[in-house]
């Protein structure tokens, strides 16, 4: 028998054919969470995935009578998902994350049972968050699955190290590992803001992002305006590099990264010094687009890390990794 995996994002959506443990096909599409916030229903989600359902089985020549069932793990758990489920709590592992898939019966589309894998949280059940503790919360979804699919590929020297693991992206979470365990989380924006930036405000014109080639340079010279100007003056200036011709458009890109980039790199410094004491292995897990500024970053502000760059494979994801993982364990 196979079975089909979703995972399913705010955006897109990928497909997967699995058989025996292994992956047999993958096809994706550009459907999400976010075209049911657009329309205030998950109805075209779960027409989406439907569709991506069928077109998958039929390249592949099979009868839904052959799929032994259906699982879907990201935002699909979200309140604009296929259904709404609660997150668990902290510390997961990979038979936690099994033994929580929660069971929904699709009536519209699919009618048949889907089993949504949970997003993760750092706080108990009964934790009533306020303005004062908010900050102490963090929360995952997608990415929990995606962790179960890295640890696999951690170094033999680093076996019972405590790991940071750092999946950037439109929300960049950095996973605390101990003992092949999610023990904790670190969310922040980063992509999001980088969109909103270069899409929304006059740097739109200042900055090209299409172009993949990074400055190291400029990255750390983000860094260092950051740390000296504040946030606000390190962005005039690298509208002020447009306007005065100091810096190429990829230099830009490559200094605006270094702002929102070293933000989050120094938050990180300063919560593992208080917190995750002892971290000295971080991982990046990513597309290489993402993690080359981060590994720049990083090495330059702790450097006493081992700092390794996992890169993602879109046809063999982190996440149908994780899947493929947490079922054979």
């Amino acid at each position: 028998m196979h079975c089909v995996y979703f995972d399913s994002g705010t955006t897109n959506t990928r497909a997967y054919l699995i058989e025996e443990g292994k992956i047999h096909d993958m096809i994706k599409s550009a459907v999400g969470s976010k075209d049911s916030s657009i329309a205030g229903s998950n109805l075209v989600l779960l027409k989406g995935l439907k569709q991506l359902f069928d077109d998958l089985l039929y390249k592949n020549g099979i009868d839904e009578s052959r799929i032994g069932a259906v699982f879907a793990s990201g935002m699909v758990t979200s309140p604009f998902g296929i259904n709404e489920v609660a997150h668990i709590s902290t510390p997961v592992s990979q038979k936690k994350l099994y033994d929580s898939i929660y069971t929904h019966y699709e009536q519209y589309f699919f009618k048949r049972e889907i089993r949504l894998i949970r997003g993760v949280k750092t706080v108990s059940d009964d934790f009533k968050a306020d303005t004062e503790n908010i900050a102490s919360i963090n929360n995952m979804r997608g990415e929990e699955i995606e962790v179960f699919g890295i640890i696999p590929n951690f170094p033999l020297e680093w076996q019972n190290e405590d790991i940071a693991v750092f999946l950037p992206g439109s929300h960049t979470h950095v996973a605390y590992i101990r003992n092949n365990e999610l023990v904790d989380i670190w969310s922040t924006f980063s992509g999001e803001l980088f969109y909103a930036i270069t899409t929304g405000t006059i740097l739109s014109n200042s900055v090209s992002v299409a172009n993949s080639v990074i400055d190291p340079q400029m990255a750390l010279l983000g860094v260092r305006n950051l740390n000296k100007y504040g946030f606000n003056r390190a962005l005039y200036i690298c509208h002020a590099m447009k306007i005065f011709d100091a810096a190429e458009n990829y230099q830009r890109k490559s200094y605006l990264e270094g702002v929102i980039v070293g933000g989050i790199i120094s938050g990180f410094e300063k919560m593992a010094a208080q917190k995750w004491k002892g971290i000295k292995r971080i991982m990046l897990a990513g597309r290489n687009n993402l993690t080359g500024i981060y590994e720049i970053l990083l090495k330059d502000q702790m450097p006493y890390c081992d700092i390794r760059t996992l890169a993602a494979d879109e046809k063999n994801s982190f996440a149908v990794q994780g899947f493929i993982s947490i079922f054979n364990s």
